[in-house]
């Protein structure tokens, strides 16, 4: 036997057997999560496959004319061994499948990416895989993606939550994934192109309507000369690589534009930029966001004054709130100031407030523009500004647009703000233009 057997086997195929899925026929759901595979990892081949004694059956199949094969040939037998993915970026250079039938042979298969699909502790009954008949290489986010339909097909073939399964995986919503894909391909596009640029938001001391600095926001230059904002390109943003490199370039920009202002004596204050979970991620070959951060600024000879990191909620609380908080430290004790962003919207809590890094609370601007109209709106800034103060932390009120709600604030203590009342985002080329202090 060419292949090595996993330990449990007798109990593995026992399990396999029980399900009596082997000859169920077709399963429009498993069709369903197979194509959502193929999309996401752009291949043109996808399987979810079931191991049995002697044969490995195509249980669900997009791309193969057959619907099973010899075990023996099966790249699945070395990926059902383990509870993690299997990668195999080329199999003609690798000794395990150099000589598989299926490399050497009409179907030419050369790119195989498998995840165990598990229907109980240690129990794993088949795979999904992806496979192409060029050499490839498969994103992290992929692999996580084809981690949860290998989820989703482990839940459908122990038949159970049918009615779940079948809503999240109707048309509507694989139209959207695909919507999303193209989205995120499209960024990165532009990304390379240079499509992208930052406009910049006036920040001003509210009782002396002194500019303090500003916060650079991301916009998406289109050809025909419009620009997008985040909201329109969610999708991307909320892919995790694109996040990670979109946020290095909103980094680097920002510190070369505050360069620029500083040497042509532009007395801009600070920068703000917003910073995403991705960035913090420990990534094999990247460097630390704090790391980033010193060696950008120490490059451009930029005092850490200059810039100050905004993080939400969603970043302070998402799984990685160890190196968050570790990195934020650290740019705290070098000089650099956080703020705490769109407070209010999330899930924070008062622990949170006490034990995470940072200088600002920055009130969401939802709040501040119901409050005049809102009692209820009103007692959540005044407690977010009070609880702020006790704190001894700064408050930066987001979305001032009215002279009513400019006095308010004042008079309930916050320092600073930003929003449509001080000025709009502009292009930097356009920020110069208007000097001194908001009329």
């Amino acid at each position: 036997m060419a292949y090595q057997l996993p330990p449990n086997e007798r109990a593995r195929l026992d399990k396999l057997h029980s399900l009596a899925v082997l000859t169920s026929g077709s399963d429009p759901i498993l069709d369903t999560i197979v194509e959502i595979g193929c999309i996401a990892a752009k291949m043109p081949i996808g399987l979810i496959t079931l191991l049995d004694a002697e044969w490995q059956w195509f249980k669900a199949n997009r791309g193969l004319s057959k619907n099973r094969i010899p075990r023996e040939h099966a790249f699945c037998n070395y990926t059902i061994l383990n509870d993690r993915p299997l990668i195999v970026p080329d199999a003609e250079k690798d000794s395990r499948f150099s000589d598989n039938p299926f490399v050497r042979g009409k179907e030419h298969i050369r790119f195989y990416a498998g995840v165990p699909i598990e229907v109980e502790p240690g129990i794993r009954i088949g795979c999904l895989c992806v496979v192409d008949r060029e050499p490839r290489k498969l994103g992290r986010d992929a692999i996580q993606i084809l981690r949860r339909l290998a989820d989703c097909a482990a839940e459908r073939l122990r038949q159970r939550g049918n009615a779940r399964l079948l809503e999240f995986f109707s048309a509507e919503r694989r139209d959207q994934l695909k919507a999303s894909l193209k989205m995120i391909d499209a960024a990165k596009v532009a990304l390379a192109q240079n499509a992208f640029t930052l406009f910049y938001q006036p920040k001003f001391e509210l009782r002396t309507r002194t500019r303090v600095g500003f916060e650079a926001l991301l916009r998406w230059r289109q050809a025909d000369g419009s620009v997008l904002a985040p909201a329109a390109f969610a999708e991307a943003l909320d892919d995790p690589e694109f996040s990670c490199r979109i946020g290095s370039y909103v980094l680097g920009t920002a510190i070369s534009q505050a360069k620029t202002w500083e040497q042509a004596g532009f007395e801009f204050g600070h920068i703000a930029i917003n910073v995403s979970s991705s960035q913090f991620a420990d990534t094999e070959g990247k460097m630390a966001f704090a790391d980033e951060v010193l060696a950008a600024t120490k490059s451009a000879s930029l005092d850490p004054s200059r810039l100050h990191i905004e993080v939400t909620e969603g970043v302070l609380l998402s799984g990685r709130e160890n190196q968050v908080a570790r990195q934020l430290a650290q740019l705290r004790a070098t000089g650099f100031k956080v703020a705490f962003d769109d407070f209010g919207t999330g899930f924070a809590s008062l622990v949170h407030l006490k034990e995470l890094p940072y200088d600002q609370i920055k009130v969401d601007g939802s709040f501040v523009r119901a409050m005049v109209n809102s009692e209820e709106d009103m007692a959540i800034v005044k407690a977010i500004v009070g609880l702020a103060q006790n704190l001894g932390k700064e408050v930066v009120a987001e979305g001032i647009e009215t002279e009513a709600e400019l006095s308010a604030l004042i008079e309930m203590g916050c320092g600073y703000g930003q929003g449509y009342l001080f000025g709009r985002p502009a292009a930097a080329s356009d920020v110069t233009k208007v000097e001194g202090n908001a009329t």
